[in-house]
């Protein structure tokens, strides 16, 4: 698949990955890659360990060598390669931070390496991401939430419109996931263009579009949920009511989608498949039988990209 036959919408991407194959010796990391990422998107990059998601994010960074083309806001990966530099924010999965130095010393040394200006920049930055009032401290006490904020920090300085996250989530506890869903939510609402990969759960919700890798080959690509229905998955229906009836709407719904249907004192669990859920509430609403409560919770495109990988369909 090569971009000039992929591009939809008449946008022009910021990013465009063009047919891209890297090689160790005999060993294929990527093989014929291609895909578009538009501005202000955020691209997941999903997949195994040794998928081949860092190496595709190092031929982006022209870290690594390989065939294929590449083109970052209308520049050449290899031929502008500093330039390209300028205008990605890249966080890589182990920081290295020198572990002596201050948050703000720290951050100061980055904006002189990036030839900013650090009396502007520093403060902003670490106020961001909420570490301008741990600026004293030295980064070996910072938990890990905090280094992988500090990461993102030090990316942002210079205000590059492009940020890149190798495995954000890996190290960090639940409450450091949410801060950092939170902090990216933030920064697409602020128009940045974010590519994040990962093989872990909790950014699906926050992708324009997802990149499936799987031994260096495209399996897919595209929005999770059309990628989803490509899987036939389901949803799961939950619903709260009276003990007396759980065993009415559990018949309704057997009957009506042939789902199973869990009862656990007086909440029913079922999945349904997404053309089922209309057809599965109105018959609820007609029965007039009474439900105190009902959540419908959808699958998330990381629960189910191995689907995508089992069934080997490159796209």
């Amino acid at each position: 698949m090569r971009m000039a036959d992929a591009e939809q919408g008449g946008a022009e991407p910021i990013l465009v990955v063009d047919d891209v194959t890297k090689r160790y010796g005999k060993f294929t990391a990527l093989e014929h890659v291609s895909f578009g990422v538009k501005k202000g998107t955020h691209l997941l990059i999903l997949g195994p360990n040794g998928a081949g998601k860092t190496t595709m994010i190092k031929c982006i960074l022209n870290l690594a060598s390989f065939s294929g083309h590449i083109r970052v806001d209308g520049l050449d990966s290899k031929k502008d390669s500093t330039e390209v530099k300028k205008i990605i924010g890249y966080v890589p999965q182990n920081y290295a931070f020198y572990e002596n130095l201050s948050v703000q010393e720290q951050a100061k040394m980055s904006s002189r390496l990036k030839g900013v200006n650090a009396i502007t920049q520093v403060q902003e930055k670490l106020e961001r991401v909420d570490l301008w009032r741990v600026k004293g401290r030295k980064i070996r006490a910072l938990s890990d939430g905090m280094r992988q904020r500090l990461g993102i920090a030090l990316a942002l300085i210079g205000d590059p419109p492009i940020l890149i996250l190798d495995e954000p989530t890996s190290n960090i506890d639940l409450r450091g996931q949410l801060e950092f869903q939170d902090l990216l939510l933030k920064l697409l609402q602020e128009g940045k263009t974010m590519i994040t990969s990962t093989h872990l759960t909790g950014l699906g919700e926050l992708a324009s579009e997802v990149l499936v890798l799987d031994k260096g080959k495209q399996i897919a690509h595209g929005e999770p949920s059309a990628l989803l229905k490509r899987v036939n998955v389901a949803d799961t229906l939950y619903l709260r009511v009276d003990n007396s009836h759980a065993h009415d709407i559990s018949a309704l719904i057997q009957d009506l989608v042939g789902s199973e249907v869990i009862v656990k004192g007086n909440w029913l669990t079922a999945s349904l498949m997404s053309a089922d859920k209309m057809k599965v509430l109105k018959s609820l609403i007609d029965s007039g039988i009474r439900v105190d409560d009902l959540l419908i919770e959808p699958t998330s495109i990381e629960s189910e990209y191995l689907k995508l990988i089992d069934g080997g369909e490159s796209t």
